[in-house]
């Protein structure tokens, strides 16, 4: 379970936060203390600075280029959409009964590589990591739980999905050489596709007011 879930690793697991940064902090705040609400939830604006901070830093030191106003909007609606899709999800796998456990998490997080010197948890090294993102420890474990409870469901789910024999008969009608699996993840993929469109379709999603211009 936990080596599937370390391929899931999300923006926030990728870069340290520099001093370049600091000037698009003016334009990374809205009039109110949270940037969306889902399902009466609020997502904390704090979190939504943290990771769109990450995400500046990670373009810089790929292409070095200046960061424009529509490129920040882009970035910001990026992080935006990640932040309510990782909500729904997340209020799904409570509704599924999925936990994380306190030992799971800190398991998960002993094994991040960036985190790692020689090849050992460094309790420094995170701390100076949450320090730069301007995250506490139990908000940034805050994110961890969610996303792997995300995964968990996913995994959840993905599981519950069967292959008829009559689905792959009329599959080899059409193409003999189709491989079992690869149609398995063909009818995995769709059903969870079709199945998070609804999700987000009942759900109630309320995006905060525009952020002053630059």
């Amino acid at each position: 379970m936990m080596n599937f879930l370390r391929k899931h690793k999300n923006i926030i697991f990728i870069m340290t936060i520099t001093a370049f940064i600091s000037s698009f902090i003016p334009y990374l705040f809205y009039y109110k203390n949270y940037i969306a609400k889902v399902n009466g939830v609020k997502i904390p604006l704090k979190i939504f600075n943290s990771l769109t901070l990450i995400q500046l830093k990670s373009i810089k030191k790929v292409t070095n280029k200046q960061i424009t106003e529509k490129d920040l909007n882009k970035i910001q609606m990026k992080v935006t959409n990640l932040l309510i899709n990782n909500e729904i999800l997340y209020q799904q796998s409570k509704l599924y009964g999925i936990i994380v456990t306190n030992e799971e998490l800190k398991t998960y997080l002993q094994n991040l590589e960036i985190f790692k010197s020689n090849n050992t948890f460094d309790k420094q090294k995170y701390y100076l990591f949450l320090k730069s993102i301007q995250m506490t420890p139990k908000e940034y474990e805050t994110i961890l739980r969610k996303q792997i409870c995300e995964n968990k469901l996913k995994i959840t789910l993905a599981n519950s999905v069967k292959l008829w024999n009559y689905e792959l008969e009329n599959s080899h009608k059409q193409d003999s050489s189709t491989i079992k699996n690869n149609l398995v993840q063909e009818k995995i993929s769709l059903i969870l596709k079709d199945w998070y469109s609804n999700i987000v379709k009942n759900s109630k999603i309320k995006i905060t007011d525009k952020k002053p211009t630059m």
